[in-house]
C-alpha cells in the first residue's frame, strides 16, 4: 500500500499545488467577503477532500494510467487503500493550510489595525479557536462522506461513466429525501431528534463538550471513509478493466 500511496502522491504532487493556491485565493475572498476567518479552514478543508477524490479519478483514465498501473508490483487492494490514504493525506493537508491561513491572516489584520468590520471581525480572539476547531472538524466529516460516496463509484464505473451519473446520485441521496419527507407532512410535528441536537449544540458551549465533539466527527469521518474503502475493494476487485 506505501507504494501505491506514494505513487498517487507523485501523480497529484503538481496539481495539489495549484490547488492550494487558488483555494487560498477563494478561501480568503469567502473570509472577507463572510468577514470572518472560519470560512478560510472550511473551505480548504471540504476543497481538498472532493477534488482529491475527484482529481486523482481522473488521473485514472489519462493516458491509460489505470491499466499501466495494474503492470507494477500493485495488487488492486493497494490501489484502493493507497487512494483512500491520498485523499486522507490531501484532505487533512487543506485543512492545516487553511488553519494556518485562517490564523495568518488575523494575525496580519490585528497588526495592521484595519478599520471597520473586517477588522473586527478578523481581530484576533482567543475563544475563537475552539470554534475553529469545531468547524473544521465538521467540515472534515463533510468532505469525507462526499469522498466515500464518490470514490466507489469511480473504482467501479471509471471516471467518464462515474462522473455521468454523479449528479443522479447526489440528488436520490440529499434532495429526494427532503422533498419526500416535506411533502409528507411527516416534520409538521417537529424533526425528530431534535431535542439530541439541540442538548448536543449546548454541550458544545463548554471546552470539554468542543474537544468531545472535534473527537466524534473525527471518529465518524473516519468511520465512513473505513465503510467506503471497503466498498470500494469488493467494486475494484470485480471490476474487468
Amino acid at each position: 500500500m506505501r507504494r501505491a500511496f506514494l505513487l498517487e502522491m507523485t501523480v497529484f504532487r503538481d496539481y495539489a499545488r495549484q490547488l492550494v493556491g487558488l483555494g487560498l485565493l477563494v478561501s480568503l475572498c469567502i473570509g472577507l467577503g463572510m468577514q470572518t476567518p472560519l470560512a478560510m479552514p472550511v473551505t480548504l478543508t471540504c476543497m481538498f477532500f472532493m477534488m482529491s477524490a475527484m482529481g486523482l479519478a481522473a488521473y485514472d483514465q489519462l493516458n491509460h494510467w489505470e491499466l499501466f498501473r495494474l503492470t507494477l508490483p500493485l495488487s488492486r487492494r493497494d490501489v484502493v487503500l493507497g487512494r483512500y490514504a491520498a485523499i486522507v493525506a490531501f484532505g487533512l493537508l487543506g485543512m492545516v493550510v487553511g488553519l494556518v491561513a485562517a490564523l495568518a491572516a488575523t494575525a496580519v489584520v490585528s497588526a495592521v489595525g484595519l478599520p471597520g468590520e473586517v477588522g473586527e471581525a478578523f481581530a484576533f480572539d482567543p475563544n475563537m479557536l475552539s470554534v475553529m476547531a469545531v468547524v473544521t472538524c465538521f467540515t472534515l466529516l463533510i468532505g469525507s462522506v462526499v469522498a466515500s460516496i464518490v470514490t466507489p463509484l469511480y473504482f467501479r464505473l471509471g471516471q467518464t461513466r462515474a462522473t455521468q451519473i454523479l449528479p443522479t446520485v447526489i440528488v436520490l441521496l440529499f434532495v429526494v429525501p427532503v422533498v419526500i419527507l416535506g411533502n409528507s407532512g411527516m416534520l409538521d410535528g417537529g424533526i425528530p431528534g431534535m431535542e439530541l441536537v439541540s442538548a448536543a449544540l449546548e454541550a458544545l458551549d463548554t471546552p470539554a463538550g468542543m474537544a468531545v465533539g472535534c473527537v466524534v466527527l473525527i471518529a465518524l469521518s473516519a468511520v465512513a471513509l473505513a465503510i467506503s474503502a471497503a466498498v470500494s475493494l469488493k467494486l475494484y476487485e470485480r471490476r474487468e478493466l
